[in-house]
């Protein structure tokens, strides 16, 4: 694995990993505090048929912070740009973003449209969507199950007087409910092991001083082609979000796991490399 620095034209240090050979294929994940760890973990297999960066975005990892006015997936979809500078690529072979990070590489699709030649998102969430009433459906769902019920009560609505570290262990709690089967989530070792996530990020991202802008409106601008998967037992990003984008994106292509949560490549690792190596490789 190779770790790199580079300083962006607005002054800010932005770090990237690489790993694997082939052609090269920028993953983004979440800003929220996560960094890169989970996903050059998870999504190691397809080292073997990409050079994968793993870029971490402002404010995670090793990278700078900057304002928190600039901390929104609109303007983070920049230290993609940025990156592709650095590499000095005309355009963006495959970026595949996760989650969140899947939000900020489909903004990256629609401000940047001949930047990039293909796109691969995995259970990303559609900023601004309104997905309440799926989302609130996947939750009674998963009551049903009683190993649902512990992590379900770790998680809640506020966490103003939490600590960073305080936060990793609440997430920690609640990880079995990302999955289908909850007892799935001794799977990643990086998502068990977390010792700290950053409530100011996430606070900017998805809590109280959040600053959603809507993509629907906006899909039309993606030239790149596109793929998503979505999973039905995902509880925090729904196949209604991935049902909505693939209506904006012509010609996108959108499959949907069953018995699977938000993380494919741990309970349906065979179907999401296979998919996405057959999308990019056509």
């Amino acid at each position: 694995m190779e770790e790199n620095v580079f300083e962006t034209k607005i002054g800010s240090k932005l770090h990237y990993y690489k790993r694997g050979s082939g052609p090269i294929m920028i993953v983004t994940p979440p800003a929220w505090g996560l960094s890169s760890l989970y996903l050059q973990e998870g999504l190691a297999p397809l080292e073997q048929t990409f050079t994968l960066i793993h870029l971490e975005l402002r404010a995670n990892g090793k990278s700078t912070r900057p304002a928190a006015s600039e901390m929104t997936c609109w303007h983070l979809a920049d230290d993609i740009e940025y990156l592709r500078q650095e590499l000095h690529l005309k355009t963006i072979p495959f970026l595949l973003g996760h989650s969140g990070g899947g939000t900020i590489a489909l903004w990256y699709a629609i401000r940047y449209p001949d930047k990039v030649d293909r796109l691969v998102l995995l259970n990303h969430r559609l900023e601004g969507f309104d997905d309440s009433e799926s989302l609130k459906n996947s939750i009674i769902e998963k009551k049903k199950d009683p190993k649902m019920h512990a992590p379900l009560k770790a998680w809640t609505s506020s966490w103003d007087d939490l600590s960073d570290e305080k936060f990793a262990s609440i997430i920690r709690s609640f990880l079995p409910v990302y999955f289908w089967n909850p007892d799935a989530a001794v799977q990643s070792k990086e998502f068990n092991s977390l010792q700290t996530v950053s409530l100011w990020n996430y606070r900017l991202l998805h809590g109280s001083d959040q600053k959603d802008q809507h993509q629907e409106q906006e899909l039309d601008k993606v030239s790149a082609k596109t793929f998503m998967i979505f999973c039905q037992a995902d509880p925090v990003c729904t196949p209604t979000q991935g049902i909505a984008t693939q209506k904006g994106i012509a010609g996108s292509k959108l499959v949907i796991y069953e018995h699977c949560g938000h993380f494919p490549w741990i309970e349906k690792g065979e179907e999401t490399f296979r998919d996405i190596i057959e999308f990019c490789t056509l």
